[in-house]
C-alpha cells in the first residue's frame, strides 16, 4: 500500500462515474472511488480513507486507472456527500477491521414528487443489491432507474419522467444490534427490510455527465457545471434561494419568486440545475394542469399539488406559464382563483419541517397586481448577450459529445442575436442532424461550419414566420444603380457596427437610425433592401398608415408590435415608409383626439430604447421631411439624413439602366449609353423601370407576333424569357411614351430641401 497522501477530493457526478466503472462491473456502488494506479497495489478492492487530523474514516470500494490524475480521489456526489471526510490529507490503507456481512439493512424511500410504484420500487432494489454493496448507517443510496431499470424506464412514461430515486439506509443490524461501522449487504445473507417513507435533503449535484465519458489516456476523469454558471440570473436566484433555505425556520417571509423571460429561455433548466445543486426535489408542473372548468375542480387540483409538494419537502414548486393564471375560461381574472391561490400557499408555508419554495414562470409581464404583490421578488430573464451565447454553446455541445473542427463559436454566436437556451439547444440538434445526413454511418459527432449554417438557416427561416417577419429580401448593391455616396453612409452607420462591435462596444455611442429622402421613385426602398440583403439582417417594412387604428390605444400597441419584433429578430433593419404619414408635427394634426400626437410620442420613446434592445436599425423614407416631427430628427433618433434624388450624370444613369437590364438578353452592339442620352434629363430609377419594362414587352410581343406569322406552335414549353432579345428600337419605342414622374418644378424644390436640411453626415 503506497504511503503518499492523496490531497484533492474530487466529486464527479454519478453518471460520469457510472459511465467509467460499467467496464469493471455492471452497475455503480454509491461506495466507490477511483485512484491513479500508483496509489495502491494491483490487488486492492476494498480501502479505507482515513483522515489523521480528524481521525475520521470511511471504507468503500476501489478501481484505479490511468486516466486518474495523480494525488486525486475520484469519489460520486453521493459519496462526498455521506462522507464527513475532508479534501485534504487523505491516506488510503487496507481496513483497519474487518466489513462484516450486515444480517438486516432497514430501506426508507425518500419522498419525492414523482409517482412511484412498488414494483418499481422493488425492481430497483433487487438490481441495485444484485452485487454486494457497502452500506452505512444514516446514508442516502442514489440509485438511478435509466442504469438498474432499464425496460422500465423506456416503456413507462412515469418511470421515464423520474431520473433517480433516493433511499435512506436507517438501521444496519449485526446479531440483532444496530451498528454504525461499514457493512457489506448480500443478497441471501441480507434481510433487505424497508420502512415508511422519510423525508431529507438529498446529495447535491454540483456537475453532470455527458452522454458517455471517452476514455482516452490523455484526457481527464472529468464532468461538466450542471448548469452555465455565467448566467447571472441563475446565480441571483440561487442566492435568494439559498438565503431562504440557510435560514429555515428563522424568518416568517413566504418564499415565492417570479421569473419573466421569453418562451425558451430556459427557466426549467435553471430551476431543476438550481434543486439538484442545493439537493433538494424539483416539481415542475404547467398552469394547464390546474384550469377546470369548474371552481371546485381548480380547488382540489390545486390542493392535490400543494399536498405533493408538502410532503416532499425539501423541493422547488415550478409552475410555468403563469400568464395565465387565475383567469377565467372568458379570460377575465377571477377572484376567487387569485385568493384560493393565496390560502392555499399560505398554508403550504405553514409549520413545515423541511423549506418549500415556490417559483412561478410567465411568459408576460401581464399579470394582474394581486398576484404580483406576493411575491418577494421579481427576476427577469434577458436575452444572453454574445459572449453567454458562446459560452452557452460550449456547454451545450460539452453535453452531448459533441466536436466541432474549423469552427469559430464566437462566430455563430455573433449570428444568433435574440436566441435563448432552448433555441442554442434547437440548433445544436438541427446542425447534429445536417451532419448525421451526410455521415450516416458515423459513431462520434463533429460539426463544422457548413453543418452550423444550415440549422441556422432553417431556424431563421421558421423563426421569422412565427413572428411575422418576412425574410431577408435578395436585393444585392448590383441592383442598385448609382447612389454610391448614399450607399457608403448606410455602410459606415449599419455595417461596420455588425462587423467590428469591439470598435463600438465601450464608446457609448451609437447611431442606428437613417432618414432616406427625395422624390418619389429614386430608389430609397430598394436601397433599406439592398441593406438588409447585404448585412444578412431581417428586414421588417412598415407603411406608415397600416399602423394607424380607429381604437384608442391601438396605433401606440401596434408601434411597440413592431419594435417587439425587431428585438426578437435581432439583428433587425426596420423599414419606415412613408413616414410623414405616421410622424407629422405634434400639435398641428388638427385631430381631437390627440392620435397623432400620442403615436409620435410612442415613436420616439421606442427609438430612445434602441440601444439596449440589441442590433436594431431604424430607416424611414419620405417624400416630405419638412412634415416630420423635429423631435424625430435629432442625434440619437433620425441622426443621419440622406438625400436621394435622380441621377444627374451620365455615367450614374448608365449604372442604372445596367441594373435593371443585368438579366435580359440584349441586342449585339446596343449602346446602353446611346439610349441614357435619350432619355429626358428630370428621369428617375422608377422611370428607367417603367422604360425597360416596356422594352422588354415590346421585344416579347415582336418575337411571339413572328412565331405565330410562320405557324409555330405558341406553346409556352417552347418560349422562355433566353429567346426576347431586346433591341435599340425596343428602348426608343417605350422612351417615347414615357413621363418623367418628377417634374423640373419639383427638383428645384427638393435641391433647396437638400440645401436647408443638410445631409448630417
Amino acid at each position: 500500500m503506497s504511503d503518499s497522501k492523496l490531497v484533492i477530493f474530487i466529486s464527479v457526478s454519478d453518471d460520469v462515474l457510472y459511465n467509467f466503472v460499467r467496464k469493471y462491473q455492471s452497475h455503480c456502488d454509491n461506495n466507490i472511488v477511483v485512484v491513479h494506479p500508483n496509489a495502491i497495489y494491483e490487488n486492492d478492492t476494498i480501502i479505507e480513507l482515513y483522515h489523521k487530523d480528524t481521525d475520521t474514516s470511511r471504507v468503500a470500494f476501489i478501481l484505479s486507472d490511468g486516466i486518474c490524475q495523480k494525488d486525486c480521489i475520484y469519489v460520486s456526489d453521493t459519496m462526498f456527500s455521506n462522507s464527513a471526510l475532508t479534501d485534504c490529507n487523505i491516506k488510503l490503507i487496507k481496513p483497519r477491521r474487518p466489513v462484516k456481512i450486515a444480517d438486516e439493512i432497514e430501506l426508507s424511500l425518500i419522498s419525492s414528487p414523482h409517482d412511484i410504484s412498488n414494483v418499481l420500487i422493488d425492481n430497483l432494489i433487487m438490481s441495485y443489491f444484485e452485487l454486494p454493496k457497502i452500506v452505512y448507517q444514516n446514508d442516502i443510496l442514489t440509485l438511478n432507474v435509466k442504469h438498474l431499470v432499464t425496460a422500465n424506464y423506456y416503456s413507462d412514461l412515469k418511470v421515464n419522467i423520474t431520473k433517480k430515486i433516493y433511499f435512506k439506509c436507517i438501521k444496519v443490524f449485526i446479531n440483532n444490534l444496530t451498528t454504525s461501522r461499514a457493512c457489506l449487504c448480500v443478497v441471501g445473507k441480507t434481510t433487505i427490510k424497508q420502512v415508511p417513507n422519510t423525508q431529507s435533503f438529498v446529495p447535491k449535484v454540483l456537475s453532470d455527465g455527458p452522454k458517455s465519458v471517452k476514455m482516452e489516456k490523455e484526457k481527464h476523469l472529468a464532468d461538466i457545471t450542471v448548469c452555465p454558471y455565467y448566467l447571472e440570473i441563475y446565480r441571483n436566484i440561487a442566492k435568494a434561494v439559498a438565503s431562504y433555505i440557510e435560514n429555515f425556520g428563522r424568518q416568517e417571509l413566504e418564499p415565492l419568486f417570479l421569473i419573466e423571460g421569453e418562451e425558451g429561455c430556459g427557466e426549467k433548466m435553471i430551476l431543476s440545475s438550481l434543486a439538484a445543486e442545493l439537493g433538494i426535489h424539483h416539481l415542475s408542473i404547467d398552469n394547464s394542469d390546474l384550469t377546470a372548468n369548474v371552481y371546485a375542480q381548480y380547488e382540489s387540483k390545486l390542493n392535490n399539488i400543494f399536498f405533493t409538494a408538502k410532503i416532499s419537502a425539501p423541493c422547488i414548486v415550478s409552475i410555468s406559464s403563469f400568464q395565465n393564471f387565475g383567469k377565467n375560461n372568458e379570460g377575465q381574472y377571477d377572484q376567487r382563483l387569485i385568493n384560493a391561490f393565496s390560502n392555499y400557499l399560505h398554508n403550504l408555508f405553514f409549520k413545515n419541517v423541511h423549506p418549500v419554495i415556490v417559483v412561478c414562470c410567465s411568459n408576460s409581464k401581464d399579470i394582474s397586481p394581486e398576484l404580483k404583490r406576493l411575491f418577494l421578488e421579481i427576476f427577469e430573464i434577458n436575452p444572453p448577450s454574445e459572449e453567454e451565447r458562446e459560452e452557452i454553446l460550449k456547454w451545450i455541445l460539452s453535453m452531448n459529445d459533441i466536436s466541432v473542427h474549423g469552427l469559430d463559436l464566437k462566430c455563430i454566436a455573433n449570428t444568433t442575436h435574440g436566441f435563448y437556451f432552448k433555441d442554442l439547444e434547437a440548433l445544436v440538434y438541427y446542425a447534429e442532424n445536417n451532419f448525421y445526413q451526410s455521415h450516416q454511418n458515423s459513431e462520434s459527432v463533429c460539426l463544422n461550419e457548413d453543418n452550423f449554417q444550415c440549422a441556422l438557416d432553417f431556424m431563421q427561416t421558421n423563426y421569422k414566420e412565427s413572428i411575422g417577419a418576412p425574410k431577408v429580401p435578395k436585393v444585392q448593391w448590383s441592383d442598385v444603380g448609382g447612389l454610391n455616396d448614399v450607399k457608403n453612409e448606410i455602410i459606415k452607420t449599419i455595417n461596420l457596427p455588425l462587423k467590428h462591435p469591439e470598435a463600438f462596444a465601450n464608446s457609448g455611442l451609437s447611431r442606428s437610425g437613417i432618414l432616406l429622402f427625395g422624390p418619389p421613385g429614386t430608389g430609397k426602398t430598394l436601397l433599406a433592401k439592398a441593406v438588409a440583403t447585404e448585412c444578412n439582417l431581417c428586414f421588417l417594412t412598415v407603411k406608415g398608415p397600416e399602423l394607424l387604428n380607429m381604437y384608442v390605444g391601438q396605433s401606440e400597441q401596434n408601434i411597440r408590435e413592431v419594435f417587439q419584433k425587431a428585438r426578437m429578430a435581432s439583428p433587425c433593419i426596420i423599414f419606415f415608409d412613408e413616414l410623414d404619414s405616421l410622424a407629422p408635427n405634434r400639435g398641428i394634426s388638427g385631430d381631437s383626439g390627440g392620435v397623432m400626437d400620442r403615436v409620435v410620442s410612442q415613436l420616439l420613446a421606442e427609438m430612445d430604447g434602441l440601444e439596449s434592445i440589441g442590433k436594431v436599425f431604424v430607416i424611414g423614407a419620405t417624400n416630405r421631411p419638412d412634415l416630420i416631427d423635429p423631435a424625430l430628427l435629432r442625434p440619437g433618433r433620425f441622426d443621419k439624413l440622406l438625400y436621394v434624388g435622380p441621377c444627374t450624370d451620365i455615367d450614374s444613369k448608365v449604372s442604372v439602366l445596367t441594373a435593371l437590364t443585368r438579366r435580359f438578353k440584349l441586342s449585339n452592339g446596343l449602346d446602353l449609353k446611346l439610349i441614357v442620352e435619350s432619355c429626358p434629363d428630370n428621369i428617375t430609377g422608377a422611370d428607367f423601370y417603367g422604360i425597360c419594362s416596356s422594352a422588354w414587352t415590346s421585344a416579347a410581343k415582336k418575337l411571339i407576333e413572328h412565331i405565330e406569322k410562320d405557324g409555330h406552335c405558341t406553346d409556352n414549353d417552347n418560349i422562355n424569357d433566353t429567346d426576347v432579345i431586346v433591341s435599340e428600337q425596343d428602348f426608343m419605342l417605350a422612351i417615347k411614351n414615357v413621363k418623367p414622374s418628377v417634374s423640373k418644378q419639383d427638383l428645384i424644390y427638393f435641391e433647396n430641401l437638400k440645401k436647408e436640411l443638410g445631409s448630417n453626415l
